[in-house]
């Protein structure tokens, strides 16, 4: 093969790539420059988030939990996630966390462009982040590696 054609295989292969990683959104840490949300923040302001817990490895205490704000235009969905409809469930959902795990953080959700989705109370690795459309990201379930007794 020569190399024009080997090289022409690479540039097509990493054009592939780039064109598919918009398809990907992350949840991440929040770093210095991130306006911080605090977990007493989220509680204290449930009412304007849709918010779900998920479990992981068939355990039934949950080890994340979801906060999608109702005042923008962007949906957090998935089907592995519970939605919580209420304070105490809230509050129920915290402290089972805060009693598994010692390192759990509020997080951020964004699209692959950066765009703010939502935030994320977990210790552990979150599954997949996919883009659905525009304003939709699809959460995975949360998935089998973390600290968890």
């Amino acid at each position: 093969m020569s190399s024009k054609k080997l090289a022409g295989i690479v540039i097509l292969i990493m054009a592939f790539i780039m064109g598919c990683s918009g398809d990907y959104g992350r949840v991440r840490r929040q770093t210095p420059t991130d306006i911080k949300m605090t977990l007493a923040e989220l509680r204290k302001n449930w009412e304007d988030y849709h918010i779900s817990s998920g479990t992981r490895g068939g355990r039934p205490r949950p080890q994340g939990i979801m906060f999608d704000p109702k005042n923008n235009d962007t949906r957090l969905i998935g089907d592995s996630w519970i939605k919580i409809a209420d304070q105490p469930s809230l509050s129920e959902a915290i402290s089972a966390i805060q009693y598994d795990y010692d390192n759990a953080n509020v997080e951020i959700i964004e699209g692959p462009d950066g765009r703010f989705f939502g935030y994320m109370y977990t210790p552990i690795l979150v599954g997949d982040v996919k883009v659905v459309d525009e304003q939709t990201l699809y959460i995975g379930p949360m998935a089998a590696w973390g600290s968890a007794p």
